[in-house]
């Protein structure tokens, strides 16, 4: 079953195309890492997604229902404001920045959804918070506030805390890019724990050990488009797009 499936999205900022036609398609239980150089449309294209940002043109598909449909920024179908939310809850975001509410600690910050949103008891919430947070390897930070907490433990979170709404897909936007070098190892292992789980994933990143080793299929973007898409065996032995070519000596030269 299609989890996302986009067709055709653009998305213009005034007079620059930051993603251009791209048409992408997510199974269930799918990993797919997408990778490129800085400025090749990658997080506005999961931002799309999300409802972060509002297409310029195309069709985005959640769980195979038609989410939103543009033609020169023109709304095409309408759905109601409850409709929407309810199938943006399908999908869970983390971001480079954790976003964190300082003034509530690591268990209240993953609470803080279930209870307002879903409407779930504290009680279970609490319950629901603890287990993930022991999930991620903060069992015992359930009471740290954010200042108390490393940039990696923040991170996982922040990941507990989306996982905290049952989300039918995980969008990370370059969940690594913010931590020193010596804390995104924890985090990574996080993300291939929940990969190994079946979870959904659509994952922007620069972490190519981790594009190699837990996605099923690499999306390589340049120029706002979709320049190549293939499984990591192929893509990074033997890339076929000069861009991607390129693209992979730069980093394996750093």
């Amino acid at each position: 079953m299609l989890i996302i499936r986009t067709e055709n999205i653009c998305k213009t900022f005034v007079t620059v195309e930051a993603v251009k036609n791209v048409s992408l398609s997510v199974d269930q239980g799918e990993v797919v890492a997408v990778i490129g150089p800085s400025g090749s449309g990658k997080s506005t294209f999961l931002r799309c997604i999300n409802g972060l940002e509002t297409i310029s043109d195309g069709e985005i598909y959640i769980d195979e229902e038609l989410f939103e449909k543009r033609v020169h920024g023109h709304p095409q179908v309408r759905i109601s404001k409850e409709r929407r939310s309810e199938i943006l809850l399908k999908t869970g975001m983390v971001f480079q920045r954790f976003n964190l509410f300082p003034h509530k600690t690591a268990k209240e910050n993953v609470m803080l959804a279930p209870v307002n949103v879903k409407k779930i008891g504290e009680k279970a919430a609490a319950a629901l918070a603890e287990d993930l947070l022991a999930k991620v390897g903060l069992a015992d930070k359930f009471d740290e506030f954010p200042a108390k907490l490393s940039g990696g433990q923040q991170q996982r979170v922040a990941i507990a805390r989306a996982l905290a709404m049952a989300p039918e897909i995980m969008l990370f936007d370059e969940p690594t890019s913010a931590l020193d070098p010596e804390l995104v190892e924890d985090v990574l292992h996080v993300m291939v724990d929940l990969a190994k789980s079946g979870m959904t994933m659509l994952v922007v990143t620069h972490e190519m050990g981790f594009a190699r080793e837990a996605a099923d299929r690499v999306v390589f973007m340049v120029d706002g488009e979709v320049g190549e898409v293939g499984p990591p065996s192929e893509f990074f032995t033997n890339p076929q797009n000069p861009r991607a070519r390129q693209f992979m000596k730069s980093i394996l030269h750093q």
